[in-house]
């Protein structure tokens, strides 16, 4: 079940965090041309909101448990303007500031979830440490704006019944294309060493949050 999104458009901005994060997958969600990095966003209709997919746990039985993380809300509009944080790098016309902490914080929530719905009464530790992020903004109009973010970080995770300890997870890469009617998700198959939007999830990215 999905959460309400805000219905106008996001952030734009060009920075480089560290704070907290988690991981994800890929797929091909269609069979459209592929697009670049220069291309524009999405069509609206190309998505169907009943298609979103992401781990929901119920809570567990069990009071010493992981307990699942709501997703957050997709943030207020604010303009660049209003903040006096205009990037040389991103023009003031760009609406929208803060998709980068936006994304941290559902991929945060993703991961755990997955986790949860996983192990479920015996989940007993998550620990999410963001590296680094980066959003680029790809599109923009008078209403709204599209945007890829690219997140790094490294997630610990621990059962009740683990052997040896808890299991960690280095240089994790996550990319994201955001706009104001769906969120996309992609996981890089392998070890991250930078901050590229491989893959790009305009065409290999899950539909995990959506705009009715």
């Amino acid at each position: 079940m999905n959460r309400p999104l805000s219905r106008r458009a996001l952030l734009a901005s060009v920075a480089t965090t560290t704070a907290v994060a988690t991981g994800g997958f890929e797929s091909d969600p269609s069979d459209a041309p592929e697009p670049s990095l220069e291309s524009k966003a999405l069509p609206p209709d190309r998505y169907d909101c009943s298609d979103v997919d992401r781990p929901e746990p119920d809570p567990p039985a069990d009071e010493d448990a992981l307990e699942p993380r709501p997703y957050p809300e997709r943030p207020s509009e604010t303009r660049l303007e209003e903040t006096n944080e205009v990037s040389d790098r991103v023009p003031a016309s760009v609406p929208l500031y803060g998709t980068d902490r936006y994304v941290i914080d559902f991929e945060r929530a993703y991961r755990r979830n997955a986790f949860v719905a996983q192990y479920g009464p015996i989940a007993r530790r998550f620990e999410f440490r963001n590296t680094a992020s980066r959003t680029v903004p790809i599109d923009s109009a008078a209403d709204g704006a599209a945007l890829l973010v690219v997140i790094l970080y490294d997630v610990t995770t621990g059962t009740r019944q683990a052997m040896g300890g808890s299991r960690n997870e280095w240089d994790v890469r996550v990319t994201y294309y955001v706009d104001e009617n769906v969120v996309l998700r992609a996981r890089y198959d392998g070890v991250a060493e930078e901050l590229t939007f491989d893959p790009d999830p305009r065409r290999q990215g899950d539909l995990v949050a959506c705009v009715d």
